[in-house]
């Protein structure tokens, strides 16, 4: 049989058979060659992918904004939770929305608008005005160049410009501003009376009550779990930096000259006839007019300044007599920098077109290309000397203690001594925290975590602030101890006392409201309860001599008809309030002044404006392709 199947198949069949085999088999895994990539991002917005580095940028800026409004030694490690990135991810992804919706529909941010951004940023005025060294000086100290900082400036720009004009289309009615002020200064007047648990007599707790209670919470009521820990940190700025000899600063320096190179820069002023993005020739044309009558004006002797100040229509600089400050290649409109780098001091150049309009530019100074010498910027090396050497040295020495710790990980003398770095010890404390580097919530957590607490291990390097690490063992564990029904009678009497007095409190609210709906008046209960009730006359939601909550509650109530409305509301776990509402009154928006008019305009419009917007981000969401990778926010 074999034989006849070889028969059967030889020759052309065989053939025929083999070249259709040796086809699939030759691209059997050939995508994989052309698909074998490792994905990065953390999220791709339809063709554009949001990578780790910027979702970190992103975080280290939370971080540093947190700090500054919190304080150095503020708790910021929310920063860092899944929660917290995902949703700062969210805000880059809406932005790469905007920006590419932006693009699509044609916005450009004209170059005088990014210019004047950056003019305006507080970082770059040391002394007022926009300073050049400044600005390079803090984009160096931010790992930045000016080109990659200006594409920032110009995304964030067009981020916003679409958003403005989509919140420019949301409008405010005169009947919406009317039914608006109605309530927000509509009065009521109600009357209360106060009812406190504090003020409830409960018989005292019998002993079969606290031994109940105490054996259902003797695990809660047990002595906490203490810790002392052992550790050793590494603060970069504490590490001793022998001092640079002049010869290696100077080698430095000449290693990094090109750094100290300041670019010639112009000082100018311009006055600006906008032209309107779309404009038809004959606009250009009359703009282009007035500018040649204004430059025929200065050409027979008209100030320049003033004429800026009268005419210009660059808001930023007309006031300032249309000084834009010392300019530099790179930071204006390509047009406008070409006529600008073209013109002798003190000369005014012929109409130059640019994205917005046209300009007339006036050089009033000259700063040539120059080099800061290595005795200026002595200081500058040193220090940048030291800071070098301490994060190289904080490196290698965290590095080391990682090694050694991974060497000895059930000590942390060991690793230590090898590394001369000294042993701390806290004070014994629980999952609370304690005093000093015990309060830190990253020692508390890893104090208490199975490696640590359980395994008795020498925890990893925990990050406690930039450049600034430490690592923990356990020394010493107290475990939970249940304490005698002695030690805690007074705070189960306390605790089953107050539960009893909220418990009664809760009873009577309950009553004396089935007596307000049934009609009885506040008074009459009031003078049965000994209390007198407070009288709130016209007052508004805002009012700040009366209970928010109160107030809160009481403006949630229906209008009285013929009757008031009676009803107890709550204010808290202890206390509740007896309610009559008699009285509310509509405000009149006719007698409202107009600038609290236009004001509730300005508020709703802005309420408009941020659903619009949002409304917005969702319909773009919905239409664009979004992939996040939540394993790499973890």
């Amino acid at each position: 049989m074999l034989q006849s199947i070889r028969e059967k198949f030889s020759g052309w069949i065989l053939i025929i058979i083999m070249l259709l085999l040796v086809v699939p088999f030759a691209l059997f895994g050939i995508n994989n060659y052309f698909q074998a990539q490792i994905d990065t991002f953390v999220a791709k917005v339809n063709d554009a992918e949001i990578a780790p580095p910027q979702l970190q940028e992103r975080l280290d800026l939370q971080r540093r904004q947190m700090r500054q409004m919190l304080g150095q030694d503020a708790d910021i490690s929310f920063v860092d939770t899944p929660d917290n990135k995902r949703r700062v991810l969210d805000s880059l992804i809406d932005e790469e929305l905007r920006v590419q919706d932006a693009r699509a529909a044609g916005i450009e941010i004209p170059a005088s608008k990014l210019q004047s951004e950056i003019l305006a940023i507080d970082a770059f005025k040391p002394s007022g005005s926009f300073d050049q060294d400044t600005y390079v000086a803090v984009l160096r100290n931010m790992s930045m160049t000016p080109a990659i900082f200006q594409e920032r400036v110009l995304r964030d720009l067009t981020a916003r410009e679409i958003v403005l004009r989509v919140g420019n289309s949301a409008f405010v009615t005169d009947a919406e501003v009317d039914a608006y002020l109605r309530l927000q200064n509509q009065t009521r007047t109600f009357a209360s009376i106060r009812l406190s648990a504090a003020e409830q007599t409960a018989p005292a707790p019998t002993e079969e009550e606290i031994a109940k209670d105490y054996e259902a919470r003797k695990s809660e009521l047990m002595t906490p779990e203490l810790v002392t820990l052992e550790y050793v940190e590494i603060k970069a700025d504490q590490l001793e930096v022998p001092a640079p000899s002049d010869a290696d600063l100077q080698l430095r320096y000449e290693d990094q000259k090109d750094r100290y190179v300041v670019p010639e820069q112009r000082k100018a002023s311009h006055i600006l006839i906008e032209v309107a993005s779309g404009a038809d020739a004959a606009a250009q044309k009359a703009a282009l007019a007035k500018a040649e009558a204004l430059l025929a004006e200065i050409n027979g002797g008209k100030a320049f300044a003033d004429l800026a100040k009268a005419s210009s229509d660059d808001l930023g600089s007309k006031q300032q007599g249309g000084d834009l400050g010392w300019l530099e290649p790179g930071a204006s409109d390509p047009a406008f920098e070409e006529a600008l780098f073209k013109l002798e001091v003190g000369k005014v150049s012929e109409p130059v077109l640019g994205s917005n309009g046209y300009h007339l530019i006036q050089l009033n100074e000259i700063k040539p290309e120059s080099r800061r010498q290595f005795a200026e910027v002595k200081a500058e090396l040193e220090s940048e000397y030291k800071a070098s050497e301490q994060d190289r040295m904080f490196s290698d020495l965290a590095g080391a203690l990682v090694d050694e710790i991974h060497r000895d990980p059930q000590s942390l003398q060991g690793p230590a001594e090898k590394l001369k770095l000294e042993v701390k010890r806290t004070q014994p404390f629980a999952r609370s925290g304690g005093v000093d580097i015990a309060a830190n919530p990253a020692i508390i957590e890893q104090a208490f975590s199975e490696l640590v607490l359980d395994r008795g291990q020498t925890s990893d390097l925990i990050d406690l602030a930039k450049n600034h690490v430490a690592a923990i063992r356990v020394a010493e564990r107290k475990p939970p101890e249940p304490r005698s029904l002695e030690q805690v009678r007074g705070e189960i009497e306390a605790t089953l006392r107050v539960a009893a007095q909220r418990k009664l409190l809760d009873d009577k609210a309950k009553a004396l409201e089935t007596r307000l709906a049934a009609g009885e008046s506040l008074d009459a209960i009031a003078k049965e309860l000994g209390k007198t009730p407070e009288l709130a006359d016209a007052v508004v939601r805002t009012a700040g001599n009366q209970d928010a909550t109160i107030l809160e509650q009481v403006f949630k109530l229906a209008r009285p008809d013929k009757t008031p409305v009676r009803t107890v509301v709550r204010i808290n776990d202890d206390e509740r309030a007896l309610v009559e509402l008699t009285a509310v009154v509509d405000a009149n928006p006719a007698a409202v002044e107009k600038e609290a008019r236009d004001a509730a305009r300005a508020q709703l419009a802005s309420q408009w404006t941020e659903a619009e917007t949002k409304a917005y981000v969702d319909a773009l969401r919905k239409k664009a392709q979004v992939v996040i990778a939540e394993e790499r926010l973890q």
